[in-house]
C-alpha cells in the first residue's frame, strides 16, 4: 500500500515538474518571438475559417514588418480541424502576451496590427 502511494506522489511530482517547465518556456519568448509563434502558429493551421485566418496572418506580418521581423513560416504539414482551433487558440494568446509585453515606441506602431489579428482570430474561430 505504501508503495503505491509513493508512486502515485512521483507521478503527481513528474507531472508538476513538467508542467513548470512548459510554463517557463513560453514566459522566454520575448514579444517578437511571440508574434513569430503566434504567425507560424496561424500558418500551419489548417482550416481556412472563411478568411480570417489569413486575414490574421496579414495584420501580424504588417507588425512584423513595421518591427523589422521577418515572419517567414517553416512549417509545411496541415492538420485537422481540432488542432488548427488549438493554433488559432495560442496565437491569440500569444499575440495578447506580446501586445503587453512590447515596450511603448513599438507597441504604438504595431497595436492597431496586432489587434485587429487578434479580431480576425475571434472571427475565425466562430467559423466551423
Amino acid at each position: 500500500m505504501k508503495t503505491m502511494n509513493l508512486s502515485v506522489y512521483l507521478r503527481i511530482a513528474a507531472i508538476v515538474l513538467a508542467l513548470s517547465f512548459g510554463a517557463r518556456v513560453h514566459a522566454a519568448e520575448t514579444p517578437r518571438e511571440e508574434l513569430a509563434h503566434a504567425y507560424r502558429l496561424l500558418e500551419r493551421a489548417d482550416h481556412d475559417y472563411d478568411g480570417h485566418r489569413v486575414a490574421a496572418m496579414k495584420e501580424v506580418e504588417i507588425a512584423g514588418k513595421d518591427l523589422g521581423i521577418v515572419l517567414k513560416g517553416d512549417l509545411e504539414e496541415r492538420e485537422r480541424q481540432w488542432k488548427s482551433d488549438r493554433h488559432l487558440t495560442e496565437a491569440r494568446r500569444l499575440l495578447r502576451h506580446s501586445r503587453e509585453k512590447l515596450e511603448a515606441k513599438d507597441r504604438d506602431r504595431v497595436a492597431e496590427h496586432v489587434e485587429r489579428a487578434i479580431k480576425e482570430i475571434d472571427v475565425a474561430l466562430k467559423i466551423k
